[in-house]
């Protein structure tokens, strides 16, 4: 009898165990969402989680509310412009934010344990494949015993947890840290392709508030649209006129196509300007945006202190190349 009982013990303790890991994987299935719950927590805002996701805001505000509605309660008490934690929230950011910490330590000690001798490069799309891409023949020809690992991100990489080594950076005067080194800074203008068939003399800046404009839509910071641009120039801007496109390559393929007038500029687009596929009209001003900059993470380790060096140089010969097409 006593076998009997502890048999009869054994099975409810079996299949409650399975219940548990049924559970788990349940939840964890929404481990995208906690992802986002654990940034917009540590941003109390869901715009800057967003960006720093690579995600649009209503993105985040929906993986949130998908949460919330999971959990069955509300995680975050929505303001205007800032979002706080409620109590449930505090709570599960207590547990989530050391495991996702947890999680990351380990993937990196992995990695790491693989010995992977490759330098670790991030940077976004538009600077690799306007800038570093083309060039990145001769580095190879003039270093072949270095190997690079590219990671092409327009996403704000933590570049500590995702184990990068060099990045190449677009952002604001001052923000980049103070081990960064700055390249060079980015400069606007109308560019068009000759296959454009403008509606004016497209002479002057007031001749652009009747052409087609190839706009950047989401993410994209104030100075890099349209509206700034004419703010600049001492225009009032058109309420919507052209295409709205919300990826900088695919506003430039488009340009270069002749659908429309882009903004762009130095240093990204200088190869199209050389060889005739893109036009700048001397007659359209040019505003200065963000900086680049080189982060070199390693502490001095030899293969990043040589690819960064050369980083540097072609930087050098791309401010060179631009006062002498510039002069004064």
């Amino acid at each position: 009898m006593a076998a009997r009982a502890s048999v009869k013990f054994q099975n409810p303790f079996h299949y409650v165990n399975h219940s548990v890991m049924a559970n788990l994987r349940k939840d964890l299935s929404k481990l995208s969402g906690l992802i986002v719950f654990e940034a917009a927590a540590r941003a109390d805002n869901f715009s800057r989680a967003a960006e720093e996701l690579g995600m649009t805001r209503v993105s985040v505000s929906r993986q949130i509310a998908d949460l919330e509605g999971d959990l069955g309660t509300r995680l975050f008490y929505r303001d205007h412009r800032k979002t706080r934690l409620t109590q449930d929230g505090r709570v599960l950011e207590t547990v989530v934010k050391p495991a996702l910490n947890d999680i990351a330590a380990v993937m990196n000690q992995i990695r790491s344990s693989a010995g992977d001798a490759r330098l670790t490069v991030t940077t976004t799309t538009a600077v690799a494949t306007y800038w570093l891409m083309p060039r990145m023949v001769d580095f190879s020809v003039l270093h072949p015993d270095v190997e690079l690992n590219l990671v092409v991100s327009d996403r704000y990489l933590d570049l500590e947890a995702e184990q990068i080594d060099v990045a190449i950076r677009y952002t604001e005067e001052g923000t980049a840290g103070t081990d960064a080194t700055p390249l060079f800074r980015e400069r606007i203008y109308p560019v068009y392709s000759p296959k454009y068939q403008p509606r004016t003399a497209m002479e002057k800046p007031e001749d652009l508030l009747r052409e087609n404009l190839l706009s950047l839509s989401g993410r994209y910071k104030r100075g890099a649209r349209w509206a700034s641009w004419f703010t600049q120039v001492g225009l009032a801007a058109p309420d919507s006129k052209g295409v709205a496109i919300n990826t900088y390559i695919n506003m430039l393929q488009a340009a270069l196509e002749g659908q429309g007038v882009g903004l762009a500029g130095f240093p990204l687009v200088d190869q199209y300007l050389a060889d005739g596929t893109l036009l700048a009209n001397p007659g359209f001003p040019s505003v200065e945006r963000d900086f680049f900059y080189l982060i070199n993470t390693t502490g001095g380790r030899p293969d990043a202190e040589v690819f960064c060096s050369w980083v540097r140089s072609e930087a050098l010969r791309t401010l060179s190349e631009e006062r002498n097409k510039h002069p004064g």
